[in-house]
């Protein structure tokens, strides 16, 4: 999977999409509407003006076994559409580990399905289902074509996250815990070996600091947060915060007691161009954690 197909020459009219651990092109009127993690199994819904376009579902499988009973129920569900189906075709010019094809409804609608093998370990299994509505502004084959020949995975190496007005690159180690994206405001939560990793970006930055420097809004927004109860937060200087423990955790709150994690580093990027801002917080154990958020610290945009 060639890293410049995704990145080089990206038409006006496309975006990267990226979220845990694969990236590929879309058409830039699409958006992130839904998405869900259950049992090691991501899932994504994409929409425009009209509704659904996009829904993907993927795993990385941990044996050969695994990713048979995987494709086994992807080509059942298929058969259900392909029965419902008026007429049905193959899909060709895409990478030789995809399958697909674009299923054409009696009301004019159309569904084209798709399904990616892992070849090797850690590759994910992927199966993607993009609508087409009666006045589709996409071509269907084109439009699957582009997401099969730019779709990336990120197995071994730093991953990046695009969606919305977010863009940010974070080591491999870190794994999704928990999302909550609500308007104005997103919050991507993650993990390595117990610790907690957590990235806020807000829109309307001009507005949310017209009162405050940057440090002094989120180290307010931090103190009122119930995620992290110990830390009491301050600003340092207009862009950047510090902590000291409350007294009443001054042995360790359980969930730091639980994870032996009692130091906390946090960062803030103010994107001007966006009016958005990146707040970052890392709950860890020892310095040299710190490694893994020196890129992201240091992070502007990564957007192309």
């Amino acid at each position: 999977m060639n890293e410049s197909l995704l990145l080089d020459n990206i038409p006006g009219d496309q975006t990267i999409f990226a979220w845990n651990g694969i990236a590929f092109r879309i058409p830039k009127y699409w958006e992130l509407a839904s998405n869900q993690l259950v049992k090691g199994v991501s899932r994504i819904v994409l929409e425009d003006d009209t509704g659904p376009r996009l829904e993907i579902d993927w795993t990385r499988p941990n044996s050969k076994q695994e990713t048979e009973t995987f494709r086994k129920r992807v080509i059942a569900f298929i058969k259900v559409i392909n029965d419902a189906a008026a007429a049905s075709e193959e899909i060709k010019d895409i990478p030789r580990q995809w399958t697909a094809h674009l299923y054409k409804m009696a009301d004019g609608t159309a569904l084209a399905t798709a399904y990616v093998v892992p070849e090797n370990q850690g590759e994910p299994f992927a199966f993607f289902r993009i609508h087409f509505p009666k006045n589709r502004r996409e071509i269907p084959a084109i439009c699957l074509q582009n997401i099969a020949r730019s779709f990336q995975e990120f197995y071994d190496k730093p991953a990046p996250w695009s969606f919305l007005d977010v863009n940010f690159t974070l080591d491999n180690r870190f794994k999704l815990a928990s999302t909550s994206l609500l308007a104005g405001q997103k919050l991507l939560a993650f993990e390595w070996r117990l610790r907690r990793l957590f990235i806020w970006h807000f829109s309307m930055a001009d507005y949310i600091t017209r009162n405050n420097t940057p440090a002094k809004w989120c180290a307010d927004f931090l103190n009122r947060s119930k995620l992290l109860p110990a830390p009491k937060w301050m600003p340092k200087d207009d862009t950047s915060i510090i902590w000291n423990r409350k007294k009443l955790f001054c042995l360790g709150q359980f969930e730091e007691i639980g994870r032996l994690c009692y130091r906390y580093k946090a960062g803030i990027n103010v994107q001007n161009d966006k009016n958005l801002i990146r707040l970052i917080v890392f709950n860890y154990r020892k310095n040299s954690d710190l490694e893994l958020i020196d890129n992201l610290l240091s992070q502007q945009d990564n957007k192309k």
